[in-house]
């Protein structure tokens, strides 16, 4: 191995070290997005008995599935790193069970399901692409994995095609929304005030900032 690339690796596996601060920040994550998970879930049911006289009622849920991976999506979108994506995901999950969702663990499991998609949405892009591309397919990933289980646990497979359908196209939809365009305007909006510089998108936003400066003053 030749020293530049030797260097290369050594930068890599630095910028994937957990430090401290990543755990505040997933933690911080974790419990805004167990409080914002809660009341989704109490949206959706209100959301449910407004659309049932249209016979929409099944389509509640998915219209607002997507907030439900932004936890993932977001953590993984600020601090660019492996496991980030699932572990705040879980956290969160594991959080809004202890403020008394009644799922019992099954809110964990699906917690581990939708964190899982969202890690190999990044995964699949070798974690070197943080964009909207990325955070879609991690987000398409994460309502996949969770609509695949559902059929099963909440027995979907019972349901007409057409209806199944229309359900996962909304999820899907809403996943984009939610958990890719909302994430990522949110995080760029933070990494603009500075609170994020110590996080890998509040750098790579600083070094655009600073590119940016450069060719101005070439400009001039």
């Amino acid at each position: 191995m030749s020293q530049s690339d030797s260097t290369a690796a050594g930068a890599v596996t630095k910028r994937y070290v957990w430090k401290l601060r990543d755990v505040i920040l997933m933690a911080i994550l974790g419990l805004l997005f167990a409080i914002i998970y809660l009341a989704v879930f109490q949206g959706g049911l209100a959301l449910s008995a407004l659309l049932t006289p249209l016979g929409l009622a099944n389509y509640a849920f998915e219209i607002v599935y997507g907030i439900w991976f932004m936890a993932a999506t977001l953590a993984a979108y600020i601090l660019q790193k492996p496991g980030a994506a699932l572990l705040t995901e879980v956290l969160a999950a594991a959080i809004e069970l202890l403020m008394g969702n009644s799922g019992g663990l099954t809110v964990v499991l699906t917690g581990i399901i939708q964190g899982l998609g969202a890690e190999l949405g990044f995964a699949l892009f070798r974690y070197k692409k943080w964009n909207l591309a990325s955070m879609s397919l991690a987000s398409v990933l994460s309502a996949l994995f969770i609509f695949t289980y559902e059929l099963w646990y909440l027995s979907y497979y019972l349901l007409s095609p057409v209806v199944l359908a229309g359900q996962l196209a909304v999820r899907l939809l809403s996943a984009i929304l939610f958990s890719a365009v909302l994430c990522k305007l949110a995080g760029d909006a933070l990494a603009r005030t500075g609170v994020l510089k110590s996080y890998a998108l509040g750098a790579r936003q600083k070094a655009v900032h600073i590119y940016a400066e450069d060719d101005d003053q070439e400009v001039k």
